[in-house]
């Protein structure tokens, strides 16, 4: 068993973006926030799948190509080569969980 607390992580960009809480052979994950104005720009890994859930906030996300609006509570999962993103075009900042699980020799 593992046990980490969010306020033990940083943050990837000093104050916004990813913390990896999780970092493991097969998989990663953890939380991350994006401030507004932040983005996360689309970008797809060749061997991983990700989910995200939703938690604060209302972003787009982007997926193929389409976008969505998000409500607090949504999940969204993109497939190894799927490119993704998410554009915080609000005024509050939006905290969401991900989990990237790698799919292993196509």
């Amino acid at each position: 068993m593992k046990r980490i607390n969010e306020s033990e992580v940083p943050f990837k960009y000093e104050t916004t973006g990813p913390k990896y809480m999780f970092r493991e052979e097969g998989y990663s994950g953890g939380v991350a926030y994006l401030d507004p104005a932040g983005e996360i720009k689309e970008h797809a890994h060749d061997d991983e799948s990700e989910v995200f859930y939703f938690i604060e906030g209302s972003p787009k996300f982007i997926a193929s190509g389409s976008e969505f609006r998000v409500k607090e509570g949504d999940g969204f999962m993109v497939v190894p080569g799927e490119k993704h993103g998410i554009i915080n075009d609000t005024d509050k900042t939006v905290k969401l969980t991900f989990l990237k699980i790698k799919q292993g020799d196509k």
